[in-house]
């Protein structure tokens, strides 16, 4: 009886607070988030708003979040066991095998087409970025067993690239004040934006785009592998 009282409430808390974010929303044509999606090309170049937002008006919260995940990653690797261990005794079938070595390299493709079609399609580094780390989990999963222990790349090697994803990263930002304008900027630093919808368009974002996807995919893997690990 108090379960379903309790349950009663949690209920009504979430309605009470749906209710009030409804009516708390401002649908106001002219604000910021309309004007993002009116002047997102015109600004930026990128036909994606989510992408301009990301990477070009709220770049400095999207190396918070980068940085987030390199912090995660440094923290799992110094706190998980450095003795590499089976996580299962026996192998799994041919069928499991021989599956998932098929569709790897279809999904870290789509990892990377997500990271750099991101400015013109849905999509963008950290999605992309996820996805390529998702193909990190499929194989650690599938080859750490029955006593194998091989991961895509060396633990160094995706520390490596993780850190040095970081440090573009932030490459790319002070790029804004060499030239004059502000940290993380894009239109600002006269970078030629191109074509809007083209492959070749939106200032640094492509860029951007890369690097947080590297990193995203990259940190992911490092914590995946070393819960493994353990």
């Amino acid at each position: 009886m108090r379960t379903g009282w309790a349950l009663l409430f949690s209920v009504a808390l979430v309605g009470c607070g749906i209710v009030t974010l409804i009516a708390g929303v401002d649908l106001d044509t002219h604000g910021a988030i309309f004007d993002y999606a009116h002047h997102s090309v015109q600004h930026t170049g990128a036909v994606n708003v989510v992408s301009a937002v990301l990477f070009d008006y709220r770049g400095l919260d999207t190396l918070g979040e980068a940085t987030g995940v390199l912090a995660t990653g440094l923290v799992v690797a110094v706190l998980a066991p450095k003795a590499r261990t089976s996580m299962l005794s026996v192998r799994l079938s041919l069928v499991v095998l021989y599956g998932v070595a098929l569709v790897l390299p279809f999904v870290s493709v789509l990892g990377f087409a997500v990271i750099l079609f991101g400015h013109v399609s849905p999509g963008g580094g950290f999605t992309g970025g996820v996805v390529l780390a998702s193909t990190a989990v499929f194989f650690a999963v599938v080859y750490t067993v029955g006593g194998q222990q091989s991961y895509v790349l060396p633990m160094d090697t995706q520390k490596r690239i993780e850190n040095a994803a970081i440090a573009a990263f932030l490459l790319v930002g002070f790029g804004g004040l060499v030239t004059g304008g502000a940290f993380l900027a894009n239109a600002a630093t006269g970078i030629p934006l191109g074509e809007p919808g083209s492959l070749l368009s939106a200032g640094l974002i492509p860029l951007l785009n890369l690097v947080a996807g590297m990193k995203v995919g990259v940190g992911l893997a490092i914590v995946v592998v070393c819960l493994f690990s353990e």
